[in-house]
């Protein structure tokens, strides 16, 4: 199943992105430049954060996905940028690269939960936008590409904070120096990818339409705790809870919901 079968909705490709929303809640992020393998271009770069700021205000987007068309997630940093930015002085190099991989954050400070499903190579940034997703998938063909050292470049588009973070430290520079692909079922072991699918965009979607259908206050101050938790100890940890759980004791879905679940015990 692809995301244009099973998109209801689909706008045209733009600056090299296509937004689909294929089911209540649900938005769809499609990096589409064919004959570039997706590529990441300033244009797509600054089409992707107008996008990402969009649903950070819509309070309709209960949860996203990141994905790529043609058989690729993204071939990474486009050539004919990177040529472009080497000829510019230092300084300008710079501040063109600082002001358009923000982007990144933008998908890590998304309040919504983020999946990113992963068919083909995600290679040098496109790796980072997939690392910066809160859950990837993966298909038997996917790999992730540290190829920035293969050019003499270091890592970037948040690579350096993003993969330490996930598999720690001496693994991250282990990856990040040898430049070699990570192949799907290495990613698994790692934990860099949370799931294997023939059709990773349809586990992809089965996951999204699941949060979606969760009650939203409680989704986004899920991810919100988990990310506070994670900069502090098990006490503050706690603490935070304890005042999360206040606010969502006394919140409408709270009392719509807890006595439904008290009659009927569900676990779906």
């Amino acid at each position: 199943m692809t995301t244009t079968e099973t998109a209801t909705q689909t706008a045209p490709i733009d600056g090299g992105l296509r937004v689909e929303h294929p089911t209540e809640g649900v938005r769809v992020l499609v990096l589409d430049r064919g004959e570039h393998r997706n590529s990441l271009d300033l244009e797509v770069l600054t089409r992707l954060a107008h996008e990402l700021a969009l649903i950070t205000a819509d309070s309709a987007v209960r949860s996203v996905i990141l994905t790529g068309a043609n058989g690729a997630f993204s071939s990474g940093a486009d050539f004919a940028t990177i040529e472009y930015l080497s000829q510019l002085p230092e300084a300008e190099v710079a501040e063109s690269l600082a002001r358009h991989m923000r982007v990144v954050d933008m998908i890590w400070a998304l309040p919504q939960p983020t999946i990113a499903a992963i068919d083909g190579p995600a290679v040098g940034a496109g790796m980072s936008l997939a690392l910066a997703c809160d859950i990837r998938v993966g298909s038997p063909t996917m790999a992730l590409f540290p190829s920035f050292i293969r050019m003499g470049l270091l890592p970037d588009m948040g690579a350096s904070w993003l993969l330490p973070r996930l598999i720690g430290e001496g693994a991250a520079l282990e990856l990040l120096l040898a430049g070699r692909p990570i192949d799907a079922e290495r990613a698994l072991r790692m934990g860099l990818v949370h799931h294997l699918s023939d059709d990773a965009f349809a586990t992809a979607l089965d996951l999204a339409t699941t949060f979606a259908a969760r009650p939203g206050a409680a989704v986004l101050a899920t991810k919100r705790l988990l990310r506070e938790a994670a900069e502090g100890d098990l006490a503050r940890a706690a603490d935070l809870e304890a005042g999360a759980q206040g606010a969502a004791a006394h919140g409408s879905e709270f009392a719509d919901m807890f006595a439904r679940w008290r009659a009927t015990r569900s676990v779906d």
